[in-house]
């Protein structure tokens, strides 16, 4: 189907959403996706999102963030393997992940693709839109399968809480780089 009536785009502002469960087999897995409108330029918010190796220095959860392997694509685009450690003290949960990265910057996006570790499907994506003058859309979503069943059931009641936390992170990021809201 076309994007126009995409499931994932939630609402403007602070409204979350999670996606419509589709009928049929095709949607096992979650999809979570959050919009925030912040006061700050796309290319500012931009150069946070792709900037994966500093990822452990602001979001919740991320011990170790590296980047290999860089390629830049003949259309702009850039491509690389991350890695991501996260842990989870209180369950006691330490989880290398490895994804496929692109960075497009023309498009705005930063889609993070792995089916390693304890993941059998996970496709994330930063997608930031200007709306104005100094002002922009963060779209932050998110769809996922774990391999074990029990952690799914387990994660599935904590990821819309999780995808929150990594937006505000993503927020105070913002503020930290480059200061309190132009008004």
């Amino acid at each position: 189907g076309g994007n126009a009536s995409h499931p994932l785009l939630a609402p403007r502002g602070r409204g979350f959403r999670q996606a419509p469960r589709r009928p049929g087999p095709a949607r096992l897995m979650p999809q979570f996706s959050v919009t925030r409108s912040v006061p700050y330029t796309a290319e500012q918010v931009f150069a946070i999102a792709r900037d994966v190796a500093r990822y452990k220095e602001f979001l919740p959860l991320v011990k170790r963030s590296l980047v290999r392997n860089v390629k830049a694509e003949s259309d702009g685009r850039e491509t690389f393997e991350g890695e991501l450690t996260v842990a989870y003290q209180k369950l006691g949960i330490e989880e290398v992940m490895v994804s496929r990265v692109t960075v497009d910057p023309a498009a705005m996006t930063v889609t993070a693709r792995s089916d390693q570790g304890p993941v059998k499907h996970l496709v994330s994506e930063w997608k930031i839109v200007p709306t104005g003058d100094n002002r922009c859309d963060i779209n932050f979503s998110v769809d996922y399968q774990l391999k074990s069943r029990m952690l799914q059931m387990m994660f599935s009641g904590m990821f819309d809480m999780a995808v929150r936390k990594i937006m505000s992170a993503f927020e105070e990021r913002a503020r930290a780089l480059y200061g309190p809201a132009i008004s």
